[in-house]
């Protein structure tokens, strides 16, 4: 078997964050283990690592079941013998609505997405990383993990539990040590964000953009190239001091107004 430097699995890597963390992960000399619904962007995603000299695979993954994000974690580890990087990436934004006007289903379905789905892959990846003797673990969470966001409940709420879960994890599993931090984007140039702008403002949606680049003190997006390279850094050893951590990449937004 070929060796590599660190064997990675990131989820909902199809494209947008996803796929530039699998692309900086893999340059980086990881075989990565992409996961993701969407079959033809996770495929691409693997051809452009591939095309780069690096090593993947592609799973098609439904983040909400959970069998199957259990068994693509351990398949990972048994075919590389080992786990050394997990991020949990996959994540949706459910409608804009008032709480009240959210049919339950919705709710549900965007806290399996975006919470249950970590809470699945961490409890299979654990153990694997606690019998190596280490791990890190990286969870992209939102500026909605550190403030409230009206007419987006279901996305505030779980992306508010993903930060709590990070830091059960890091405390937890700081003996061995398996590292767990939060990395909380503000607005990034992803089709996810392009959806969010268009909840907001349907008729518009430059509109949006226009108020979001606002609430940055940057005045822009961030880029998929500029979250990878945090997530990248917690994950190595540069950041070996650092588990249990919100680390805000938003441009400004949660400095203050």
């Amino acid at each position: 078997m070929p060796q590599f430097e660190h064997v990675a699995a990131v989820t909902g890597a199809s494209g947008g964050i996803g796929r530039a963390i699998a692309l900086r992960l893999a340059a980086e000399g990881a075989a990565v283990a992409v996961a993701a619904r969407g079959e033809d962007g996770g495929r691409e995603t693997v051809a452009q690592i591939e095309d780069e000299g690096g090593t993947a695979f592609f799973t098609s993954l439904d983040v909400t079941e959970a069998e199957q994000v259990q068994a693509w974690v351990r398949d990972t580890a048994e075919r590389f013998g080992r786990l050394d990087w997990l991020v949990n990436n996959a994540g949706m934004n459910g409608r804009s609505a008032r709480i009240e006007e959210y049919a339950i289903a919705e709710f549900e379905q965007v806290v399996a997405t975006n919470l249950l789905s970590a809470f699945y892959a961490v409890h299979a990846a654990i153990p694997i990383m606690r019998a190596q003797g280490g791990g890190a673990i990286v969870s992209i969470g939102s500026t909605a993990s550190l403030q409230g966001y009206g007419m987006l409940g279901g996305y505030t709420a779980s992306k508010h539990g993903l930060l709590g879960l990070t830091r059960s994890i890091a405390l937890e599993n700081a003996d061995v040590p398996i590292r767990a931090n939060c990395v909380c984007p503000g607005p990034v140039d992803t089709p996810l964000m392009r959806g969010i702008e268009e909840l907001v403002s349907p008729t518009d949606p430059t509109v949006a953009r226009a108020m979001f680049e606002g609430t940055t003190a940057l005045k822009r997006y961030g880029t998929v190239e500029e979250i990878a390279d945090v997530v990248h850094f917690l994950l190595g050893d540069s950041s070996r001091y650092v588990t249990g951590a919100a680390i805000s990449v938003d441009g400004g937004v949660t400095t203050g107004v």
